[in-house]
């Protein structure tokens, strides 16, 4: 049975199912709302083609349990998949070297990598200077110093750079010069 218009409700009628404005009602069809509607995000589906949570941690490799990943939650998928590519310590070098031309810093055992998270030298007079894997390898952080100047570059918990397998760890200086460097690295 259909309600005449005197019994629809109006905006200065409306029909009330629940007077005290605390319980929700079900809402179907077209709907004008005024103001501010609370929304829980949780309820509302994933856009298309989005990944679930399960997805990603198949994708990544990271086990589904909870025992592996705390909670379950992406952000425990991403705090195991830091420990996953960061196990180890780094190894912390330093030293002084002051040949013109390639200087070796760093001989990686036999048949390993050295993968490098953060490097700096010092000079104690002006020189141009930049590290290098092997002899004639690309140089990288390359720069012309001034006297006492420190040069640094923190690569930090996801980014390095990497020589190739038994490649040496070199600080090529355009003058002979005191310089002093500091590499932490890891032998992969």
């Amino acid at each position: 049975m259909a309600l005449d218009a005197s019994h629809r409700g109006s905006t200065t009628d409306p029909v009330r199912v629940d007077p005290t404005g605390t319980t929700a009602q079900p809402v179907s069809g077209t709907v004008a709302v005024a103001g501010t509607v609370p929304v829980s995000a949780a309820s509302l589906p994933l856009p298309t083609g989005a990944a679930t949570s399960a997805e990603l941690q198949a994708d990544i490799g990271v086990p589904t349990d909870t025992a592996a990943t705390g909670d379950g939650s992406l952000i425990a998928v991403a705090k195991q998949l830091r420990v996953l590519m960061n196990t180890g310590a780094l190894t912390v070098a330093s030293g002084q070297v002051s040949g013109l031309g390639n200087n070796t810093l760093i001989t990686p055992t036999s048949g390993t990598a050295l993968r490098i998270y953060y490097a700096s030298y010092n000079p104690l007079l002006a020189v141009e200077a930049a590290f290098r894997f092997g002899a004639a390898g690309t140089l990288w952080l390359r720069n012309n110093v001034n006297a006492n100047s420190v040069i640094a570059k923190d690569y930090g918990d996801f980014r390095y750079i990497q020589g190739a397998v038994d490649a040496l760890l070199i600080l090529n200086l355009s003058i002979a010069v005191s310089v002093n460097w500091n590499v932490f690295y890891k032998e992969v």
